[in-house]
């Protein structure tokens, strides 16, 4: 199927699931394999989401790396290289190919086996560029690394040529793709945030007010790209929304915590639901109305809720939400009313 047809069909779906409802049980349950280890940065194999990677340990140097192969219940260690990975991405052509970065070398490290065996590429990087995000954007191998430069590599990663055209003095790069081109991309910039149209070859600065400055995270809507969340930091994480493709921005607190934002999730192919997650044991919050409101997801905790990094969401019928924390991994199944699982089948049915 051509990727216009599947974006027709992606539209047709959100449509479909505007005001979708989720149903219980639900609630956090803790994976095996993580504790005491926790996790750091997971990603979602977008070839089968049966299997996930996960880089593990945040209160010292995250350094392993673990694999799910059962969409998050149960983790194993993948191999003895210990080089500090912080941050892991799976490649979209297969399940073997995965990206890896150590924020302390410049350089993208890739595997085609799973993680087993690691080489490092630098080409057309200079040796003391250090990164904090790798940006994926289509299944032709173009990448965008990010950090306090952004490069780009259209050859799986193996060279690489600087992407920063329009890009002041930024630092801590936090790349959001959209589902519905990969050629619009946002982006954190440290002295604020930036949108490319054209897969990173040119940026445009759409904010640096001086309230919103030190942006640590971004989303893009799954089926609308003008809508786009983001979470500044210093002390001011929270939470500002876009309905403009990032031209102004909105504070959208209703429901959340006072003090401190670190993530945001969405749910492909649903424009309505989105997750946040707070430390300082304030857990997890859920929207589903784009991010207007908010309400704490936190049963099955106990006692306070852990420090959360980072949240996955694997899609489904019933999509799951995985948290990375410090000590452990949590799952959280979003069971579905039967009208969304009809909406859901009959998805899933047109994308094939």
């Amino acid at each position: 199927m051509s990727k216009t047809l599947s974006r027709i069909f992606l539209l047709i779906f959100s449509l479909f699931t505007a005001g979708i409802l989720y149903a219980g049980p639900n609630q956090w349950t803790q994976t095996e394999g993580m504790y005491p280890i926790g996790g750091y940065h997971m990603s979602l194999c977008p070839s089968d989401n049966n299997i996930i990677y996960t880089t593990g340990g945040i209160r010292l140097s995250p350094q392993y790396l673990y694999k799910s192969i059962d969409r998050g219940n149960t983790w194993s260690q993948v191999s003895n290289i210990n080089t500090s990975w912080y941050y892991v991405y799976a490649a979209p052509e297969d399940s073997s190919t995965i990206y890896l970065i150590n924020i302390l070398r410049s350089g993208v490290y890739k595997s085609t086996d799973g993680g087993n065996t690691v080489t490092l590429y630098t080409t057309g990087i200079s040796s003391t560029a250090r990164f904090t995000d790798l940006c994926i954007t289509d299944t032709t191998g173009t990448l965008l690394l990010g950090g306090r430069f952004v490069y780009k590599s259209t050859d799986g990663g193996e060279t690489w040529s600087p992407a920063s055209t329009g890009m002041g003095d930024v630092s801590y790069i936090n790349f959001s793709v959209s589902s519905m081109s990969s050629s619009l991309i946002y982006a954190t910039g440290g002295n604020g945030l930036y949108k490319t149209i054209d897969g990173g070859d040119h940026w445009s600065l759409l904010t640096s007010s001086s309230n919103l400055d030190e942006w640590r995270c971004i989303r893009v809507n799954p089926v609308n790209p003008d809508i786009v969340y983001a979470i500044p930091g210093g002390y001011n994480y929270y939470l500002y929304k876009s309905i403009d493709g990032g031209t102004t921005w909105s504070l959208k607190s209703t429901g959340l915590p006072a003090w401190m934002l670190l993530d945001i999730a969405t749910v492909p192919g649903d424009g309505n639901t989105l997750f946040a997650t707070s430390p300082s044991q304030n857990g997890v919050y859920i929207s589903t109305d784009t991010g207007e409101t908010w309400q704490e997801m936190n049963n099955g905790f106990s006692g306070y809720p852990p420090t959360i990094v980072q949240l996955l969401v694997i899609p489904g019928k019933s999509p799951i939400i995985l948290a990375a924390a410090d000590k452990a991994i949590y799952s959280y199944t979003l069971t579905t009313t039967s009208v969304e699982k009809e909406q859901w089948e009959m998805f899933e049915e047109k994308k094939y």
